[in-house]
């Protein structure tokens, strides 16, 4: 009889050792006979603990602890979770000594090695939902270790993915990617990582990188000098509270830091990185042909249609405007052409197609009229630091780039960048010929024009006005142009208004 007694269960497994337990039996035992799983994968506090804490001292615990035994071990360990809980009803015990917290039920899982355990609790931990990203991260990847220590040899990511799935746990190769590059790369401000902010971090430092090696700096020295002393830098501030961990902080002083390194300014940055991910293949010489660095800017000084430099026997055609907008109404008008009309020819860098506006009258007031609107666009929208005047274009001005940021970073961003392309379609600049005779061969715009048809400069254009401009004004969206409330709209469709107008004088 009591031989029977030792007959293992049915569902215990064949190849069971001497010393462990019979598998999935039932047992109870003291709550100080079990150990905490010391390599449990989870390390986030439960925050509803003190809930979990009351319910186990009125009802005990509802869902018995598991437990395996490792060889030559006197002592239980769990298998499959239930740290919070057998922290609850050992707290408990200490407290109140009540007998019924003394022991607790447990199923004995017998053992299978550390890779097993830690799966196990992995599994559990998962099927609760309460892991962070970093706990999922560096469970994972102790999971492959200590798979591949087990079996001996080195486990591709396709090998491991293909091996924990067994065990129902879900992963793919991107996620595993994920998880070594925050594990690796990024370990200092892992507490505060989510899969969201990994795939918006990872992606962008691979770019910065790109760009160190291109300015011959390896991997490790990139990673040394320039991302962990800011994620370094970036946990403390969290941890003091200053700040609270963003994915664009992070990247932001990341970017800083790359760029004093290279001894680039934010502009040229930005510019680089723009083209870099437009032209992944592209050489550092190629780069530097489409984002030329960026010219001090001088003080604007009113200019003559002498000082422009004109070609002989062309007469002046430009309505020139005063360079002080706010609180400015003078205008200046000048002749205009011989026959009295003007071609505005744009061509939209989105399209490449060329666009027509009318003649412009000269007589009637009409140029005095469309300055003037031109000037309330420019007030309306915020685009002063835009604003170049020059004389030789037919308008009397084109539109720069901010000299403040991208206008797509900024407060009423649509209406801006929206009102940013009108004023530039109306004053010409997009035509080759008028950029050649009506600004100075050092001019940054009339080079952008002038180079855009040439193989190696193509995209340096569109690539100048996507990082200053953005892309959501390249096309004026029409409910946007036709809605009553927005009065940067309102007087962008005005002077569109003027300028077809403008023929029928």
């Amino acid at each position: 009889m009591s031989n029977s007694l030792n007959v293992p269960a049915p569902n215990s497994g064949g190849a069971l050792k001497h010393d462990t337990e019979v598998d999935d039996s039932w047992a109870s035992l003291p709550v100080t006979a079990v150990h905490f799983y010391e390599r449990n994968p989870r390390k986030a506090n439960n925050e509803a603990y003190a809930e979990l804490k009351e319910s186990i001292r009125v009802n005990g615990i509802l869902q018995p602890l598991t437990v395996t035994k490792r060889p030559g071990e006197t002592h239980y360990i769990l298998y499959a979770g239930g740290n919070t809980r057998l922290q609850a009803i050992r707290e408990l015990w200490e407290e109140t000594g009540d007998p019924k917290l003394r022991e607790t039920r447990v199923i004995i899982k017998a053992w299978r090695g550390e890779a097993s355990v830690l799966l196990a609790h992995m599994a559990e931990n998962t099927q609760r939902n309460d892991m962070t990203f970093w706990d999922r991260a560096n469970g994972t990847l102790e999971i492959k270790r200590q798979m591949e220590e087990e079996s001996g040899k080195t486990l591709s990511h396709r090998e491991f993915e293909a091996e924990i799935k067994k065990f129902g746990l879900q992963t793919d190769l991107r996620t595993l990617s994920m998880y070594r590059f925050a594990v690796e790369k990024i370990s200092d401000v892992g507490p505060w990582l989510s899969g969201l902010s990994v795939r918006t971090i990872q992606p962008r430092l691979n770019l910065l990188l790109k760009l160190a090696n291109h300015h011959d700096i390896e991997e490790s020295a990139f990673y040394a000098e320039v991302v962990t002393p800011t994620a370094k830098a970036i946990a403390g501030m969290v941890l003091e509270d200053s700040h609270a961990f963003t994915a664009d902080l992070f990247l932001g002083r990341c970017e800083a830091s790359l760029s004093a390194r290279l001894e680039l300014n934010e502009r040229d940055m930005g510019k680089l990185l723009t083209a870099m991910e437009r032209f992944p293949d592209m050489t550092l010489e190629g780069l530097q042909r489409i984002c030329k660095p960026q010219r001090p800017v001088e003080p604007q000084t009113q200019s003559t249609p002498e000082s422009v430099g004109q070609e002989p026997g062309r007469s002046s055609q430009s309505i020139a405007l005063a360079p002080r907008l706010p609180g400015s109404t003078t205008l200046t008008k000048q002749a205009a052409t011989e026959n009295g009309e003007r071609s505005q020819r744009v061509s939209s860098t989105a399209s490449h197609s060329t666009v027509s506006f009318p003649p412009i009258p000269a007589e009637s007031g009409g140029p005095d009229r469309l300055m003037t609107l031109i000037q309330q666009v420019l007030v309306s929208a915020g685009l002063g630091s835009c604003y170049e005047p020059s004389p030789g274009m037919p308008m009397g001005y084109y539109m720069g780039f901010p000299k403040d940021g991208p206008l797509d970073l900024k407060e009423n961003a649509q209406s801006r960048q929206a009102a940013w392309w009108v004023l530039a379609m109306a004053s010409g600049q997009f035509e080759p010929g008028v950029c050649r005779s009506g600004l100075d061969d050092s001019n940054e715009w009339r080079t952008l024009i002038l180079e855009e048809g040439s193989q190696e400069t193509l995209g340096g254009l569109e690539l100048a006005i996507q990082h200053n401009i953005g892309g959501q004004g390249e096309f004026l969206p029409i409910p946007w142009l036709l809605n009553p409330d927005n009065p940067i709209a309102g007087v962008c469709l005005e002077l569109l208004s003027a300028i077809r107008g403008g023929s029928g004088s």
